[in-house]
């Protein structure tokens, strides 16, 4: 199991099983961004998307987004 010492909650916490991203970002959130912390993100995630009614085909609304 992946072990990391989580950004958002300041402890060591199961990690993801891999990247959720390719290149350095993927990394960063591998390396510093515990399972539990990327579940609640994946849900705040799709809050901003639907209440914001964001289109993800537009590159700016997708920039915005990943931006959060």
């Amino acid at each position: 199991m992946h072990k990391v010492f989580c950004r958002k909650y300041g402890e060591e916490l199961e990690g993801l099983e891999k990247p959720p991203y390719p290149g350095t970002k993927g990394e960063d959130i591998f390396d510093n961004v515990s399972k539990k912390a990327w579940k609640e993100w994946l849900e705040h995630q799709k809050m901003l998307i639907n209440e914001g009614q964001i289109n993800l085909a537009d590159r700016d609304s997708r920039k915005w987004l990943n931006e959060q």
